[in-house]
């Protein structure tokens, strides 16, 4: 067989890159390998060896022809005399190399592509990478490719970025963190909930699954049907441990509900009988988001005895991982755990399916908006605002303002609540905006509490915003600076009423 008959074989045109070659040969192999056909003729086991042979024959033209001359080249463009010189983990380190992978131009934010350093490096080579086992490559809003991009280092990146947003808001904050309570907990919680979201964007789940896995079928319509082992695990002793042990071979379980990148499962009784664990944990995310958008269908059967070989697209191992990535013999799940394994039936309902980005974005900005709230409702208290009423302290101008009596009258019928809702709405139509016409005599001297508040404390006009709290002005005030505004004034309220009713 030569290149031309193989292309023949498997409808390869010759403008194919090598993720076409391989999704036709997915495709096709599905239709003739005897794993996935009910009836295996000796027509569709000869077939179907054809298509193998045909598609090893494309994959080594591809890596000893263009791809590997794309290779050679990107590597040759790259390397400087100064690099040389430095070896290659100085060379790997701080190359600026092109990542020809998918973009999603309309991300959240631009993600570091991560390469595992080669570990046969020279002594001089390991002194260079400073104990780091991998290097940054590039930059910018690529999708993941699980062929070229290894999923940890993935998941590394997505923490990166995820990171590097909440160091962005926190350097936003004016104030001491340290105030804040639980900030680690809430910290990581945030964090969470930001690395879902960016894993969305950067995940295409049909194209990643299509990289990872072989359909074990395809259905009458044509639609791709996955086999994946999976299986269920409590510990000895507990409710979920008993209901485990009682389930029985092809009994039916159910999807209960979807809790991150985690599928709690029921059996018929509805009873929860805890979350489904897959032997590669790469497949959540591209399970979970089809399931989410209802872009696909499962089926979960209690496994009956069968050999490694019905799975013709994983590993075959006698461990499996368990908590924290650490594996597993059977023995030690036997002493320690209830276990049951599970067919994992999936079928993909839509062949095209990417995320709203927009709809994305405008919650990744919310959490983010919401993490900044949190961090200033504590970070600009009393203790903080000793050194602003220092400093006002010093200006015969804004030194003469106090409540007078029926100020103080006026605020003991309404409450402070009623007050705090009057500032609010005065800072956020006379001092919000970010052009005032009248800008700097928009706030009458007397009439209201909130009106001598701001000019004793310098929120009266955005020339005073600016000049004492250094908020510029010909920008809209945002949410969490028109609550700082409004702390600020009723700090000032607060210390006037307690000289009165304090002496």
């Amino acid at each position: 067989m030569n290149t031309k008959e193989a292309m023949k074989i498997l409808e390869i045109d010759p403008e194919d890159d090598e993720r076409e070659i391989k999704r036709k040969y997915h495709k096709m192999i599905s239709l003739f390998h005897p794993d996935s056909v009910s009836e295996v003729s000796e027509e569709h086991i000869r077939r179907a060896q054809k298509i193998n042979e045909a598609y090893r024959l494309l994959c080594q033209s591809v890596e000893t022809g263009l791809h590997s001359r794309k290779r050679t080249a990107a590597a040759g463009k790259r390397m400087t005399q100064e690099q040389t010189r430095k070896g290659k983990a100085a060379q790997q380190q701080t190359a600026s190399q092109e990542w020809s992978g998918e973009r999603n131009e309309t991300a959240f934010i631009p993600r570091n592509i991560y390469m595992h350093y080669n570990m046969e490096l020279s002594e001089e080579e390991k002194a260079a990478s400073a104990g780091k086992l991998f290097y940054q490559t590039a930059r910018g809003k690529y999708l993941w490719d699980p062929e070229e991009e290894d999923f940890t280092l993935f998941l590394t990146s997505l923490r990166q970025a995820s990171a590097e947003l909440l160091e962005k808001t926190e350097s936003r904050i004016s104030g001491d963190l340290s105030a804040v309570p639980n900030l680690k907990e809430y910290r990581f919680r945030v964090q969470a909930k930001i690395f879902e979201y960016l894993s969305m964007e950067y995940v295409n789940p049909i194209q990643a699954l299509d990289s990872m896995v072989i359909p074990e079928t395809t259905d009458g319509k044509g639609q791709r049907i996955y086999l994946f082992k999976a299986f269920l695990a409590a510990e000895a002793g507990t409710a979920e441990s008993r209901l485990i042990s009682q389930l029985q071979p092809e009994e039916y379980l159910y999807p209960r509900t979807f809790q991150g990148n985690q599928i709690q499962v029921m059996n018929k009784s509805r009873q929860v009988l805890g979350y489904l664990h897959m032997d590669d944990d790469r497949l959540y995310f591209c399970i979970i988001p089809l399931l989410k958008k209802h872009a696909a269908q499962v089926k979960l059967l209690v496994r009956a005895e069968r050999s490694c070989g019905g799975y013709n697209n994983s590993r075959c191992s006698s461990n499996i991982v368990g908590e924290k990535g650490r594996k597993y013999s059977g023995n030690q799940w036997s002493r320690s755990k209830i276990k049951k394994d599970v067919d994992f039936y999936f079928r993909v309902e839509e062949e095209e399916i990417r995320y709203n980005c927009a709809e994305l974005n405008l919650k990744l900005a919310e959490v983010l908006s919401g993490y900044e709230k949190y961090l200033g409702k504590y970070c600009h208290k009393q203790g903080d605002f000793e050194d602003l009423f220092q400093r006002l302290s010093h200006s015969d101008f804004r030194s003469r303002f106090h409540l007078k009596e029926k100020d103080l009258q006026y605020i003991q019928e309404k409450g402070m609540d009623t007050i705090r809702s009057h500032a609010q709405d005065f800072v956020r139509t006379r001092l919000a905006p970010a052009r005032i016409p009248n800008d700097g005599k928009q706030t009458p001297m007397r009439g209201h509490p909130v009106f001598l508040a701001q000019h004793a404390t310098g929120c009266c006009c955005r020339g005073c915003l600016y000049k004492w709290h250094r908020i510029p002005s010909g920008i809209p005030l945002s949410k969490e600076q028109q609550e700082y505004v409004v702390d600020v004034l009723m700090e000032w309220i607060e210390r006037e009423v307690n000289k009165k009713y304090l002496k």
